[in-house]
């Protein structure tokens, strides 16, 4: 256990796995104040900043890799932030933007511990779906503050989920955008939340990103957008919400930086913990659904299976379909194909494609009852098996109604191996979006 003293004003830097206790005085962090006798902990990896509001003397007790010192001048924004962030924010929808690591979920809990000093009811939407802290990768998901006051995201307990089926938005941003629309409207009409704020991914570079994040300020209409600056890379962000009431705050030079190793391990431990311990569980497709892909259990016409193999010159196991796409099931394909036919499109598969797929399984509302693994497909018997949490209860597992297909792939150990991109092609096809003949998987 160590102990530090801090004159009023003075900063330290704390990163975890860590335990604070206030031994006197007052100590400022995250956007919440501590008093004589308080306790914080902080998480392993997680770096924050607090600041003495008086004289104070605190307690640390840290785990592996944590660490305690005093920045210098100019290494850390707490000031500058608190300054900026004296806005309003009863009744306030806020959207924070950035990169990766430039301080966006500190920026979020800061406004979540401030409204909650002042007594709303305040509601987060994690709308990371790679490096979420409410809920499991591929997710967008929400929560409200109970009571109290927290120093990261995960300390929240998750409500309400939209599976994105993917970690990675350059593909899939308008699922996004309805995904994070239904939870802000979920969260001001269900919970009556007197702030919520949404916590963006780190994709802001180029024309597809500004593309996606101007689309989703159309559909949410936030009173304002924080976007954290670290250099010029949220330049054409910034000037592509020019319309929007717009706060740019500087990241500090010292935010701790993963790289994408870190990610990866970062989302396996979140697939792991949200489906360990697992189970596997029998569905039947006259019961739920598969809604982004031809799959209903219903075999083709063998006339017209026979019509379709003979112009793809392929041998079926097994030919289904939905609007305007015919699945073939081929032992004659490596890798998932995608090829015109007369009157529509014929994605053509190999055996076993489905196992190791994340898949959603969702509500009549199209909320998330449960991720879960894809292992086998019974065509014939029109059944699907999947792996869900052994927690998974008989009235959630009642409560499924249709299956989302999503585009990773993982282990037995739920470590991301594969991607099953063509999986957006799918879906646009589906959804009678134009598509070019000439195209191939």
């Amino acid at each position: 256990m160590d102990k530090v003293r801090l004159s009023d004003g003075e900063y330290v830097r704390i990163e975890g796995p860590a335990m604070v206790e206030v031994l006197r005085g007052s100590l400022y962090l995250l956007g919440a104040q501590y008093e004589t006798g308080a306790k914080v902990t902080i998480l392993r990896a997680r770096r924050v900043v607090a600041k003495a509001i008086s004289d104070t003397e605190l307690s640390l007790v840290l785990g592996p890799g944590g660490f305690a010192d005093k920045p210098k001048a100019g290494e850390e924004m707490i000031d500058e932030w608190d300054s900026k962030l004296n806005i309003s924010l009863k009744g306030s929808v806020v959207v924070v933007m950035g990169a990766m690591d430039s301080g966006k979920t500190t920026i979020t809990t800061i406004l979540v511990n401030k409204a909650a000093s002042m007594g709303l009811k305040v509601g987060v939407v994690d709308a990371d779906p790679g490096q979420n802290d409410l809920g499991p990768p591929t997710t967008i998901t929400c929560s409200v503050l109970k009571s109290g006051r927290i120093t990261h995201l995960s300390f929240m307990i998750p409500l309400r989920q939209v599976f994105i089926g993917s970690t990675n938005l350059e593909g899939n941003w308008h699922r996004a955008v309805y995904a994070v629309t239904k939870l802000v409207d979920y969260l001001r009409g269900r919970e009556g939340a007197d702030l919520i704020v949404v916590n963006t991914d780190g994709w802001v570079e180029g024309e597809g990103a500004i593309e996606y994040k101007r689309a989703l300020v159309t559909a949410v209409k936030p009173s304002y957008v924080i976007v954290m600056r670290k250099g010029d890379e949220v330049d054409g962000l910034v000037k592509g919400l020019s319309q929007w009431n717009t706060l740019v705050l500087n990241a500090p030079p010292s935010m701790r930086v993963r790289d994408r190793n870190d990610r990866k391990i970062h989302r396996d431990m979140g697939y792991g913990r949200y489906l360990s311990p697992s189970r596997d569980l029998t569905l039947s497709l006259s019961q739920v659904n598969v809604v982004n892909m031809p799959i209903t259990g219903r075999r083709l016409d063998e006339r017209l299976a026979r019509l379709i193999s003979t112009y793809l010159k392929v041998k079926p196991i097994y030919v289904d379909a939905l609007k305007n796409m015919v699945m073939v099931v081929s032992s004659s394909v490596k890798e998932p194909t995608l090829r015109s036919i007369p009157g529509g499109v014929a994605l053509i598969l190999q055996p076993n494609w489905e196992n190791g797929l994340l898949v959603g399984l969702e509500d009549v509302d199209g909320f998330l009852v449960s991720l879960a693994v894809l292992r086998r497909i019974y065509y014939n018997a029109g059944k699907i098996v999947v792996t869900v949490p052994r927690r998974l209860s008989n009235a959630e597992l009642a409560s499924v109604r249709s299956i989302r297909v999503g585009s990773i792939r993982v282990n037995e150990q739920f470590e991301e191996v594969d991607k099953f991109s063509i999986i957006y092609r799918v879906e646009r096809i589906l959804s009678d979006a134009p598509f070019p003949s000439s195209q191939r998987s």
